[in-house]
């Protein structure tokens, strides 16, 4: 007598949107995933970070343009009311990517450390997403950076066999398959780890990813270099106690200037490499 089927696991991603003031173009990211697997709750978080909510308190504060570096005043009220339409745009682009992709959803707005939030979150949602607090803006685009656009990899940073093939397979399907996409940053201790990671890849991927960084020590820092150094559009990292730690959080959302996947769990829906071929 045949048992019954498994029942469909529900994966939680959470969007953690206010940092950097974006929005919409975060949740574009997450398609892949949402093509992917329809068993998703897609949950919308806006943060009023307390520096935020200390200048609200203010009698004004000065915007600086990152663009033209041009200063203009804002009193409390025009600054209440900018918080309140980032907001309902934040919310409104949840609902609206949730009804297209007809999952659920839910949103909520948080006022608080973005720190403290990130480290509860990602303990607890398979997939959670965020942006830097200053997205890198250039001031002027030439030819040669419009072309390679186009070509800006989606970065894995692996540190040990748990957590980096989570992150492997969330990568995979955030690139659609395409390995070309996808560039791999290896953390090893010892010449037997390294070898077991480089396993990893190969079994849990495709194709050969575009390339293989080999860092010179472990540690936050050093990825994070690596990951500035390159054509990085979003770094992917299995979530572990040392990258929950608030300082290596500090440092994601000060030093990073591109999107972030922390993956606790997300083993895709196939199974092995011949599938994935």
């Amino acid at each position: 007598m045949l048992g019954k089927p498994p029942e469909p696991v529900t994966r939680r991603i959470v969007v953690i949107l206010g940092p950097s003031g974006s929005g919409q173009p975060l949740l574009n990211l997450l398609q892949p995933l949402l093509d992917e697997d329809t068993e998703i709750d897609l949950q919308g978080i806006f943060v009023e970070e307390d520096e935020l909510q200390q200048a609200a308190a203010l009698p004004f504060v000065n915007e600086v343009c990152r663009l033209t570096l041009s200063v203009r005043e804002i009193h409390s009220p025009q600054f209440a009311r900018a918080v309140a339409l980032r907001t309902r745009t934040a919310r409104n682009a949840i609902e609206e990517l949730a009804r297209r992709m007809g999952i659920p959803h839910s949103f909520q707005n948080v006022r608080g450390s973005t720190v403290s939030l990130l480290r509860e979150t990602a303990r607890q949602a398979d997939i959670t997403v965020f942006e830097p607090r200053k997205l890198f803006v250039a001031t002027s685009v030439s030819p040669t950076l419009k072309r390679d656009r186009f070509q800006r990899r989606i970065v894995v940073a692996i540190d040990d066999l748990a957590t980096g093939a989570m992150a492997l397979v969330a990568a995979r399907l955030l690139a659609k398959g395409e390995m070309s996409r996808v560039s791999i940053l290896l953390s090893a201790a010892n010449p037997a780890r390294q070898a077991a990671l480089e396993k990893l890849i190969d079994d849990l991927l495709p194709t050969t990813p575009a390339n293989v960084v080999f860092l010179s020590a472990p540690g936050v820092n050093h990825m994070i270099a690596a990951a500035r150094a390159g054509n990085t559009a979003m770094l992917v990292l299995g979530t572990s106690e040392e990258l929950l730690k608030s300082e290596s959080l500090s440092l994601l959302l000060g030093q990073l200037r591109c999107p972030v996947f922390l993956v606790r769990r997300w083993d895709g829906t196939t199974d092995n490499k011949a599938k994935l071929r």
